[in-house]
């Protein structure tokens, strides 16, 4: 967490008369491109299998890094203004430099495949109070996340990989930026921690001037640098819950793989002994306050920093959308995901009892689950709420 900075240094816009290396015109040696396919193997196999938190949730966050990478105007590509020094750099200051800088991109990408690695199923909250070794290490700060990156990092640095961290970062200042942005990237995810959760929504206000103030003490580079670190940062959260943003049978998909995941994860507690509430208690009402507390804002900001043009409008179009379907299924759908999750749980654990299901419960054994539409107290705290997307 020490390593997280405010503001990353990006390369400084230089004007040149010559264009540069057209990427697809680029050829990488095939031992390189070996050692690419081997390193994201290696990723993939430190994956656990787990119902959400697993390397197709790592797969689909990555190509949602790439499809919103690739959705940055830059300045050589845009056709709507002359090809003349003075445009080119009024661009690269729109774009706030990310496309003109190869690291960044693939730091982007490389934060999303690991951004998981080795995810255990199981919360940060729910970790601190288990007192699993993993939370002493990491002081009770990011768990998960802090883990992912020296786990990726171990095995990027590994010398059988030495050759495509050469090409990748040729100086030692490089790969220090590369580690910089890979750093500030994974620990963006952590959307729990409130000090961090809050110095990022201190920041992006600050790079935007949306906090009433005017910099004039800070360069047009500083200010460059500002938005650049905390867009590429809210891209990687928008990527990392992007199927609530997307057709309502995609949030379904993974809504209920992750239902799944904090259900088993709940039910693998002692009877009596419980430091978590059962998933089906806040589920209903927890999707909706998500919405409103964290999804929505977070897709009005990818559209206001006016960069990702109108894939920015459909990624708020659908979380809008979602949440008002939710609304309107959600309580029935709790209901189903918990049968067949209970169903699937009976049979595993061959518990001699069958499934009663009435109007209130659907209890197995002697544990329940209780609806969203039964539960007497209005309102949940934020931390109960929140703590379901750990």
């Amino acid at each position: 967490l020490d390593e997280v900075e405010d503001v990353i240094e990006f390369p400084i816009f230089k004007k040149s008369s010559k264009r540069k290396l057209d990427p697809s015109n680029i050829k990488l040696d095939d031992a390189i491109l070996a050692q690419l396919d081997l390193l994201v193997t290696e990723i993939e196999n430190n994956y656990k299998d787990n119902d959400f938190h697993n390397f197709q949730h790592a797969s689909h966050v990555t190509m949602s890094v790439v499809k919103l990478l690739s959705q940055i105007t830059g300045p050589e590509d845009h056709h709507n203004f002359p090809s003349t020094n003075k445009s080119t750099t009024q661009y690269h200051k729109n774009t706030f430099g990310i496309t003109r800088d190869p690291l960044t991109r693939f730091a982007c990408v490389f934060a999303a495949l690991i951004h998981d690695v080795d995810h255990s199923g199981r919360s940060n909250g729910r970790l601190i109070q288990e007192g699993a070794l993993i939370a002493r290490l990491y002081n009770g700060k990011s768990i998960a996340e802090q883990n992912s990156i020296d786990v990726a990092w171990a095995i990027f640095m590994n010398r059988k990989y030495e050759e495509l961290r050469n090409t990748l970062c040729p100086t030692k200042a490089e790969m220090q930026r590369f580690r910089q942005l890979v750093v500030n990237l994974v620990i963006a995810t952590d959307i729990l921690d409130k000090d961090l959760q809050k110095k990022r929504n201190i920041r992006w206000d600050r790079a935007f001037q949306k906090d009433g103030n005017t910099y004039f003490e800070e360069s047009a580079q500083h200010m460059i640098n500002q938005q650049a670190t905390v867009v590429v940062e809210h891209m990687i959260q928008a990527s990392d819950v992007i199927h609530t943003m997307q057709h309502w049978h995609i949030y379904r998909k993974w809504n209920e793989m992750l239902f799944e995941e904090m259900c088993k994860a709940y039910y693998s507690q002692e009877e009596g002994q419980e430091t978590t509430k059962n998933p089906c208690d806040t589920w209903y009402k927890g999707e909706i306050a998500f919405f409103d507390s964290y999804i929505i804002p977070l897709a009005n900001k990818l559209k206001d920093c006016g960069i990702l043009g109108v894939v920015s409008e459909e990624c708020l179009d659908f979380a809008q959308k979602n949440r008002e379907e939710w609304k309107i299924r959600g309580q029935g759908i709790v209901k189903e995901m918990s049968k067949r999750f209970l169903s699937k749980l009976a049979k595993e654990q061959e518990y001699p009892t069958s499934i009663v299901e009435t109007e209130e419960k659907v209890i197995i054994s002697k544990k329940p689950f209780s609806y969203c539409e039964n539960i007497k107290k209005e309102e949940e705290e934020e931390d109960d709420v929140l703590s379901i997307w750990a």
